[in-house]
């Protein structure tokens, strides 16, 4: 009795199954039994031939892939491909690149390949399929590629996790070559350095990486080795400066310690000069080395402790003198004469620094008298 033609219908929903299972792929000498069994226990017709031979299997699956009716594809000898996007059943193909890129935060085609236990032929093909579906976006790098997250996958695997694996590694904001290269497990290859710099991860200072989001913690390091030299501006200055000439100081400071200032110029970053200075500026703000307040209304800068002190000090040599003999004095009579004799201090190098310190130790220096009576 002649053996009737394979059901393509059955072998249809069969190699569906395994493709699902296996990212959209079915290696035919991978399943070979478990297609010719799944097939036999399937293909219920009076007529059935008693065993689905390798020649015959192999023969009907290529018919499959030639029928525009059917799905399937045959991408080379033995190899077929369900295109597993399009079918809206869930293949685990998202949730592998995200356990991909919780470790790495760029990967090789080799990886990839890895990661979903692909033919070597087939890494390219697959890695296109992802491109396509924006789960992967391509980082060209001479003769290899690279691949890092997608638009689609981006907010799955969460951005933040890749800022943070960088801050992470970094010291005091910044990485070096290796740290870069342990960070994202890939040679930092130009085109790789580009790709982060473009996402707005890190920015490149020869050599070394300024990792953006901890840019607070470069500043703070700055921050503190130019403390001792900004402390001496501060006390040459009278302890109080425009805030225009506090940043020109600040400015100066970083470009004897550190290129940033020059790179975030030509990065095309986010970052830029005046987020730099500001960083560093924040780091003498909340108790920093020295504590420096800024006072935004009136455009200057403070250098708290020695300013206190030295308001402090005015005042109370002002004031003694004052208040040696109040037989016929007046708290009033007092304070019209200590404004007089805050009219010709000169405390600060700035005018509207002199104008600040006098209206501060008029005030204190009010208290004491008020003090008295």
């Amino acid at each position: 009795m002649p053996l009737r033609p394979v059901d393509r219908d059955v072998l249809e929903d069969i190699s569906q199954d395994i493709t699902q299972s296996n990212y959209g792929f079915l290696y035919v000498d991978r399943v070979r039994d478990d297609l010719k069994d799944q097939y036999q226990s399937r293909e219920k017709r009076r007529l059935k031939a008693p065993k689905l031979s390798n020649s015959d299997m192999k023969e009907a699956l290529r018919d499959l892939a030639e029928d525009e009716n059917y799905s399937l594809e045959r991408i080379r000898s033995g190899v077929f491909y369900w295109d597993p996007f399009g079918s809206g059943t869930r293949t685990g193909i998202t949730e592998r690149l995200k356990g991909v890129f919780r470790d790495q935060m760029v990967v090789t085609t080799e990886d990839l390949r890895k990661a979903f236990d692909l033919a070597h032929d087939d890494a390219d093909f697959f890695a296109t399929q992802l491109r396509r579906q924006n789960l992967v976006m391509r980082i060209a790098a001479g003769s290899r590629d690279y691949y890092s997250v997608g638009s689609r996958l981006k907010e799955e695997t969460g951005e933040d996790d890749l800022k943070g694996k960088l801050k992470r590694r970094a010291t005091h904001g910044k990485l070096s070559h290796g740290q870069l290269e342990e960070a994202i497990s890939v040679a930092a290859t130009s085109d790789v350095i580009g790709y982060l710099q473009g996402e707005g991860l890190i920015i490149d200072m020869d050599g070394e990486y300024l990792v953006e989001d901890a840019l607070g913690e470069f500043a703070e390091k700055l921050a503190d080795d130019i403390g001792d030299d900004v402390s001496r501006a501060f006390e040459d200055a009278g302890n109080v400066m425009p805030t225009d000439e506090f940043d020109s100081l600040i400015e100066s400071e970083i470009e004897v310690r550190s290129n940033v200032l020059a790179h975030v110029r030509s990065s095309g970053a986010d970052v830029d000069k005046r987020r730099v200075i500001e960083a560093v500026r924040n780091g003498y703000d909340e108790g920093g080395d020295p504590h420096i307040e800024v006072l935004e209304a009136r455009n200057l800068a403070v250098a708290v402790e020695p300013f206190d002190r030295m308001v402090e000090a005015q005042a109370e040599d002002l004031t003694r003198p004052l208040l040696q003999d109040l037989t016929a004095a007046t708290a009033d009579s007092l304070k019209s004469e200590l404004r007089e004799e805050i009219e010709e201090l000169h405390l600060t190098t700035s005018d509207a620094g002199n104008t600040y310190a006098r209206a501060q130790v008029r005030e204190r220096g009010e208290e004491l008298i008020d003090e008295r009576f």
